[in-house]
């Protein structure tokens, strides 16, 4: 008996060892998109950083597909053990959810550790449309009904939401023409082909400095540093208008408490160094660095954004 009692003692101890030391080994952080991005890049940043706080490497696994869902699903589906972490996104958590269905749920499948960065859109207007503000703008788009368009990256992401978003508060009807990226939609509106685009502001700002494109307003609830003039949507008269791109950091359900409490503060820290804060502003971000409840605010509120305005705007995606 006493032998018995010696082993199950040993055995608490032991697991009470390993959890006190925390991490023991490299932790992966599944990033859902292709190596070379802005979600990449951002992702490995904050990797970096995390590895010289906590003292074990952080080793960023892309595994792009499909929006982004299979390394999320990835992600989902790992050990709830603390050494795999998604690198989750809103397009992949808060909108993609509610336009088909997936092996995840975003609230039910993850344990969120932390919105690490955020980065608003800027609405961007051609020149030739010759419309200084958003009021021109809109009283424009009202009397010419399903005249203007507007480029997207895709259906169903997140400049295509933002801007039914828009459209949808201003009380315009406009025709939205998706391109396969970033680059080809930005390109319809440098070419002329449309009229108007929204776009994260690294891509935006030097457009704007070239007088190629017109910034019209920011989508956060700030304005962006490096278009002090430009107004927010929310300034302008629609309120509460706060539509933004974001990352952050999660876990898997069931992962434990105190290994997403010592993430989050870790995330906490690194991002209060000045010099990491200072390299992610200028990469085009706002720097968040919420708590988990905060995080999982945030994804609760966005999608319930995102299932109203998909409902009301029947948006589909076909694949």
């Amino acid at each position: 008996m006493l032998a018995s009692f010696a082993t199950v003692s040993l055995a608490w101890l032991s697991s009470a060892a390993n959890a006190n030391t925390y991490p023991s080994k490299p932790i992966t952080v599944i990033v859902p998109f292709a190596a070379g991005g802005p979600t990449d890049a951002s992702a490995r940043a904050v990797a970096s950083a995390l590895a010289q706080e906590m003292g074990k490497s952080f080793v960023v696994e892309n595994v792009p597909g499909a929006g982004g869902s299979i390394g999320t699903a990835r992600a989902a589906a790992a050990s709830p053990d603390g050494y795999t972490l998604l690198w989750g996104t809103g397009s992949g958590l808060s909108i993609l959810p509610n336009l088909k269905p997936l092996s995840y749920d975003a609230r039910k499948s993850f344990a969120p550790i932390s919105m690490v960065l955020s980065a608003p859109f800027v609405f961007a207007a051609s020149p030739r449309l010759e419309v200084k503000t958003i009021e021109e703008f809109v009283a424009l788009g009202k009397s010419r009904p399903m005249e203007l368009n507007y480029s997207s990256s895709g259906t169903g992401g997140t400049a295509h939401m933002i801007g039914e978003l828009f459209n949808m508060k201003a009380g315009i009807e406009a025709v939205h023409v998706p391109y396969n990226g970033g680059a080809p939609m930005m390109h319809a509106l440098l070419a002329g082909d449309v009229d108007y685009a929204f776009d994260t502001p690294t891509s935006i700002v030097p457009l704007a400095e070239d007088k190629r494109i017109i910034p019209l307003a920011v989508t956060s609830l700030k304005r962006w540093p490096a278009l002090p003039d430009v107004r927010t949507l929310d300034e302008i008269g629609y309120k509460d208008f706060d539509a933004t791109t974001w990352f952050g950091l999660l876990a898997p359900a069931s992962t434990p408490a105190d290994r997403i409490e010592l993430i989050s503060k870790s995330v906490q820290k690194v991002l209060a160094n000045p010099e990491t804060r200072g390299k992610l502003e200028k990469s085009g971000f706002f720097v968040d660095g919420t708590t988990p409840a905060e995080f999982a605010k945030k994804i609760d509120e966005d999608t319930k954004l995102w299932a109203e305005l998909i409902q009301n705007a029947k948006i589909k995606i076909t694949n």
